[in-house]
């Protein structure tokens, strides 16, 4: 890094101050000659001197006269009479005039005033006209020209056109004008138009005798003019540059715009004021301008091109912010807000279709969105009364309802959810098709906690927008550009923060929003997703993914256990979230979490949080020692329905062994505590062998009760363990971890028993096979109070709600 001296040093090195050098240098060079010629004559011919001319006459003669030999005998005389200073003949007239005159003035010497036909390159011509004259070294007539006071000069503030005198040859030659009007003058001699009026005479005259008398009055009169040092432009570009640089930097744009027009104006004044008056005073107008144009767009162009590309950065910083914002719901416009709820009521309930409405403050009537699979069509009541049915009850309370004809499907019902947060209604959902109706049956609590969230999902959105409304008039005079800064550096921040946190977790972590759109995966997560076949997009440079690319849904329809056990609902009804199993590709615990934020009393889930956690292999042991089964840390012990998992096990033993296992009808409510993965496991295990073993047509027989000192569960084989001593199966019950061959299925039974706090007994019965008998704790079911969303009861003091408990 540099120190602050050198950066001081080179301060400098900025790309307006080098720009304004570069502008400065190219105005010394000129680079573009032939446009300053150009300009330079323009600028000697628009300062004409409109002073009448005491050094030039301009004499004129017409084709006819100088056919008549009028000039090779007169002009002479005229020219000594008049004292002239001498006589510059102009092509075509130099043909007619220049013989005997010549050679008179070549006798007389000195006394005779010299007559000189005008070189071929003596002028100088910009634009078509004469603007000085050249050097001619080497020519003859060098010092001729030289005593008429001919000399080179590039440039000559020459005299206007009407200042200098004109009369004709023949009025010079009969006496109408006197000879004395050339006294001291240089007579340039020209081709001109016969029959004009005295007055006319001047502008006759043919090119290039007017631009000749011109511009010799112009130089005979002090309007010498050369080129400008090269220091002068390139100073002139640097106090400009500079000048404009201040502006930009002071006042903004807009008055640099004009600094740069009242320079180039003064630019334009200062040239005419130099050259009225200084000799080399010319200056290179178009490199000039040039170069002050490239110091005026490194001030500008380069410095906004560099603010741009800041601006831009900044832009693009909070564009990438804004997929990571879980409070930015109410920034999103309700062609997209809306369909994002009905995806995350679609992962929380089961439906054939769901459909969601809007109630607009101050209406009665519902606004439906989701229009893409038929919507609002669909529905037969089309005045969306919500004080009427299906969307109130007969009384007129919005309650949750199963409809039969709400839709125009009549055989499709439909679960009608009023979405009310706060006392208020803010909406609708509707979960249609048998799948949603027996979904509520079995489970009518799921559709009240969905419709719960959802209504404070929507309630936060239309505060934070009012409040937004309200707020921007306090923020008028806000800058729009300080907004701009901080957004970049908050969004900065946050995408520093979140790669950093999905970099360097030890585990595979994964963001989702409120509607239940991953946003964040981690590549540890990602390739556990796409090992179970979930099409995983391709992240971004900061692994963020675009909302509907992946759903929480999908990544908990990975997950190998039942339905029921890992719908979305599950992970909205618990804080502490949900803990799941996971065994491939290889085994670990999948933990689901919501986030919650609180506010005014409430609390609603802003977005969710998963981890994929290893579980570590057990240390391998010595080779002469036989380790025990160990059971999964992650079952916990919980309470459940014994009748369920022996359900599932017969079932799952039948298909398998293709051979019939009974189930005698469950007796009494079989809740019992135990670890219900372990059991589920070790069960299935065993009966699938005892099946497999038994006699054709005399599978197992099972059932469950409910006894005063637990829940027993007792299998009946007719075939298990023929053959078998006693003193085998007394090896089982002792040592369930080292039964013998063929026995291990019943010893790993026994031992997920004893680990659920159970005991398991055998029996034998002569000609009637072996008897298992396991018995596990019973659980008691909980007894919950149903809170007002207030905190406070529902109902009186004295009436209790007795309800299923919140799955965990």
């Amino acid at each position: 890094m540099t120190s602050p001296a050198e950066a001081a040093r080179f301060g400098w090195l900025r790309p307006d101050a080098l720009a304004i050098a570069a502008g400065a240098l190219l105005a010394a060079v000129a680079p573009l000659e032939r446009f300053d010629y150009v300009a330079r004559g323009l600028t000697a011919s628009s300062l004409a001197d409109a002073a009448p001319s005491g050094q030039v006459l301009l004499v004129t003669a017409s084709p006819e006269a100088l056919r008549d030999g009028i000039c090779e005998r007169a002009l002479p005389g005229l020219l000594e009479r008049g004292r002239a200073r001498g006589a510059l003949l102009i092509p075509p007239a130099d043909a007619f005039c220049a013989g005997d005159a010549a050679a008179r003035g070549a006798l007389d010497g000195d006394r005779a005033a010299p007559v000189v036909r005008m070189p071929p390159g003596l002028l100088r011509l910009s634009a078509g006209e004469v603007v000085g004259f050249s050097p001619l070294a080497g020519e003859e007539r060098a010092a001729e020209l030289a005593a008429l006071g001919v000399s080179a000069a590039p440039w000559v503030i020459k005299k206007a056109p009407q200042s200098v005198p004109a009369v004709s040859l023949s009025a010079l030659a009969e006496g109408e004008v006197p000879a004395s009007a050339l006294e001291g003058r240089v007579a340039v001699i020209g081709v001109g138009s016969g029959g004009v009026p005295p007055q006319a005479v001047a502008t006759s005259a043919l090119p290039p005798a007017k631009g000749v008398a011109a511009v010799l009055g112009g130089l005979l009169d002090g309007g010498r003019r050369a080129s400008a040092p090269a220091w002068a432009p390139a100073l002139f570009v640097l106090l400009a540059g500079g000048f404009v640089w201040f502006a930009r930097r002071r006042h903004g744009s807009l008055v640099a715009t004009a600094a740069l027009f009242l320079a180039t104006f003064a630019l334009a004044a200062g040239q005419s004021a130099l050259a009225a008056r200084a000799e080399a005073s010319l200056l290179p107008l178009p490199s000039t301008l040039f170069g002050l144009a490239v110091a005026f767009a490194g001030v500008m162009i380069l410095r906004g091109i560099g603010i741009q590309r800041a601006v831009d950065r900044a832009a693009e910083l909070i564009q990438r912010a804004a997929l990571f914002r879980m409070q930015g719901v109410h920034t999103l416009p309700d062609a997209e807000f809306w369909p994002r709820v009905a995806r995350l009521a679609e992962q929380a309930h089961p439906a054939d279709l769901v459909l969601v409405a809007e109630l607009p403050a101050g209406s009665w009537h519902l606004r439906f969105w989701n229009d893409q699979r038929g919507g609002e069509s669909l529905v037969a009541e089309r005045r969306h009364d919500v004080r009427r049915p299906p969307y109130s009850s007969e009384q007129g309370v919005p309650a949750v309802r199963l409809a039969r004809r709400f839709l125009t499907k009549q055989d499709m019902p439909a679960v009608v959810v009023p979405l009310i947060a706060f006392g208020e209604i803010e909406g609708y959902v509707f979960f249609c098709g048998p799948v949603a109706e027996a979904t509520y049956s079995r489970e009518p609590e799921r559709a009240e906690h969905v419709g719960r969230e959802l209504a404070l999902l929507l309630r936060r959105k239309r505060l934070a927008r009012t409040a937004e409304e309200t707020g921007g008039e306090s923020r008028a005079g806000h800058a729009p550009t300080d907004d701009l800064v901080e957004g970049a550096r908050v969004a900065l921040d946050d995408l520093q923060l979140f790669g950093s946190m999905l970099r360097n977790a030890p585990v595979g972590l994964l963001y989702a929003d409120a509607f239940g759109d991953v946003r964040f995966v981690a590549p540890e997560f990602a390739r556990w997703l796409r090992a179970r076949d979930v099409t995983v997009p391709v992240e971004s440079a900061s692994s963020a993914l675009p909302p509907g690319s992946l759903t929480l849904g999908d990544v908990l329809g990975a997950t190998s256990a039942g339905s029921a056990a890992v719908s979305l609902s599950s992970v909205m009804a618990s804080d502490d979230g949900i803990e799941l199993s996971v065994s491939a590709p290889e085994p670990a615990v999948l933990s689901v979490r919501p986030l919650r934020r609180e506010s005014d009393g409430s609390s609603w889930i802003a977005g969710y949080v998963a981890a994929l956690i290893p579980v570590k292999q057990p240390a391998p042991v010595s080779g002469n020692v036989r380790p025990l089964a160990a059971r999964d840390a992650t079952d916990p012990l919980c309470a459940f329905q014994l009748g369920d998992v022996v359900a599932d096990a017969v079932a799952s033993a039948a298909r398998a062994t293709g051979r019939a296992v009974r189930l005698e009808p469950i007796r009494g409510a079989t809740h019992a505590l135990g670890h219900r993965g372990e059991l589920a496991q070790v069960l299935e295990a065993f009966l699938t062998d005892v099946a497999s073993r038994g006699l054709p047509g005399h599978g197992p027989v099972v059932s469950v009760r409910e006894a005063t000192h637990g829940v027993q569960l007792s299998i009946l084989d007719v075939g298990f363990g023929l053959g078998l001593p006693e003193s085998a199966l007394q090896r089982v019950l002792t040592a369930p971890g080292a039964a013998p061959a063929g026995l291990e299925p019943l010893g790993r039974l026994i031992l997920a028993v004893e680990d659920s706090h159970g005991h398991a007994e055998l029996k034998t019965n002569d000609g009637w096979g072996i008897t298992l008998t396991v018995t596990l704790l019973k659980a008691h079911p909980r007894v919950g109070v149903a809170p007002h969303e207030g905190g406070k009861p529902a109902a009186q003091q004295n009436v209790i709600a007795i309800g299923r408990a919140s799955p965990k």
